[in-house]
C-alpha cells in the first residue's frame, strides 16, 4: 500500500510519543554569543564548552563573537533575541556582574533580561608583563612604576572588566601610577602586549596561560588566595604584600527572559553531564579554569549576590572612573 506524504504527517501527530520526539528541543543550530572578540578568555572557554555541547545536544552550536561595552553588545543582543533556546550568550563576571553594578544603563538588566540556565566554572586573573620587561616579580613592577609614574601602562579587555578593575586595586593598593589602555577584548590586549605595544596586562588566566607557559609571557602575580595547583610557580598578589588584591571570575551561560521550562531544563542538564566529562574538566584545569555545575536557580541567586558585592566592592575601594 502507497502511504501518502499527507498521512504519513496525520500519523506522526496521532501518535504523542513520536510527535514530540520529532518537537523536542534542541531540533535546530544554537547560537552561543561570546561578547567578546575572538582570543580572549571569554572566546576559549566559551568554544570548549560550545564542542561539548555539541556532543552532548547532538546538535550543531555554533560561536558568534559580537564584542564592546565591556561584554554588554552581545549580551545586549542576546536579551532581545526570541526566548527559544535557539540564542544563547556566554555570561560572566564583566558583562553580568561588574557593568550592571557601575554603570548606569547598560541596556539590559543582568537578572530580568535573561534567563540564566547555569554555571560554566570559575577563574583568576593574572598581572603579566612582555619578557623584556625590567620587573622579574611584583615588588619590581611596583618598584619600575614608583620610579617612573605615569610612565607604565597596563592593558586590559575593556572598560569596567574584572581585569580593569583589579589594576584599579592594584594602583590603589601598592600606591602607584600605572595608566589603563583598555582594548576591545582580551584578544587584542593580548597581541599588543606580545608585540610589546604595551608592557604590561591584567588578564584572565584562561586566555594568559598558553603564552605563560610558552614563556612570551611572564607571570607575576595572580588574583587568587592560594597558589593554583596547575601552575604553582605564579605568585599571589596575597602573599606579594597586596592581600586585598582578589578577584575571582566566573563564566555562565545564559538565553533570553522566557525561555520554555523545557528547553531551560535540558540545556541545563547538558552543561552539567558536559562539565562532568573528564576530558573537558581536564582541558579547563589546564589553563586555569575550574568547572562548576549549578543549576537555573542557583546561578540566578550568584548573578544577583555577584553584582551586589561588584557595587559594594567599586565603592568601598573608592573606584569612580569606570
Amino acid at each position: 500500500m502507497k502511504i501518502t506524504r499527507r498521512a504519513a504527517i496525520a500519523a506522526a501527530l496521532a501518535t504523542p510519543g513520536l510527535a514530540m520526539a520529532q518537537g523536542a528541543y534542541p531540533n535546530r543550530t544554537i547560537r552561543l554569543v561570546v561578547p567578546f572578540p575572538p582570543g580572549g578568555s571569554t572566546d576559549v572557554v566559551g568554544r570548549l564548552a560550545a564542542e561539548r555541547l555539541q556532543s552532548v545536544l547532538g546538535q550543531t552550536v555554533v560561536v558568534e563573537n559580537r564584542g564592546g561595552a565591556s561584554g554588554g553588545v552581545g549580551s545586549q543582543a542576546v536579551a532581545r533575541m526570541a526566548a527559544d533556546g535557539y540564542s544563547l550568550v556566554v555570561s560572566g563576571v564583566g558583562s553580568h556582574g561588574i557593568v550592571p553594578a557601575v554603570v548606569a544603563n547598560p541596556g539590559y538588566d543582568a537578572l530580568r533580561d535573561f534567563t540564566h540556565v547555569g554555571m560554566l566554572g570559575l577563574f583568576h586573573s593574572v598581572l603579566v608583563v612582555h619578557p623584556s620587561f625590567t620587573a622579574r616579580d611584583l615588588a619590581g613592577f611596583i618598584a619600575e612604576a614608583k620610579r617612573r609614574p605615569g610612565a607604565v601602562n597596563y592593558a586590559t579587555s575593556g572598560n569596567g572588566s574584572s581585569n580593569h578593575l583589579m589594576g584599579e586595586l592594584i594602583k590603589l593598593e601598592a600606591g602607584v601610577d600605572i595608566v589603563h589602555v583598555p582594548y576591545r577584548g582580551a584578544g587584542p590586549a593580548l597581541q599588543a602586549v606580545l608585540a610589546n605595544e604595551v608592557p604590561a596586562m591584567c588578564d584572565s588566566l584562561p586566555s594568559a596561560a598558553p603564552h605563560i607557559r610558552a614563556g612570551t609571557l611572564r607571570a607575576l602575580a595572580i588574583s587568587a588566595r592560594t597558589r593554583l595547583p596547575t601552575m604553582p610557580d605564579i605568585p599571589t598578589f596575597v602573599e606579594s604584600g597586596l592581600p586585598r588584591v582578589i578577584v575571582e571570575n566566573w563564566f555562565g551561560i545564559a538565553g533570553p527572559a522566557g525561555m520554555p521550562a523545557d528547553a531551560t531544563a535540558r540545556l541545563s542538564r547538558a552543561m552539567a553531564d558536559a562539565l562532568s566529562q573528564p576530558e573537558l574538566v581536564a582541558r579547563f584545569r589546564e589553563i586555569g579554569f575550574e568547572p562548576q555545575i549549578m543549576d537555573p536557580a542557583a546561578t540566578t541567586r550568584f548573578v544577583e549576590e555577584n553584582i551586589a558585592f561588584w557595587a559594594d566592592a567599586v565603592k568601598r575601594a573608592g573606584i569612580t572612573n569606570l
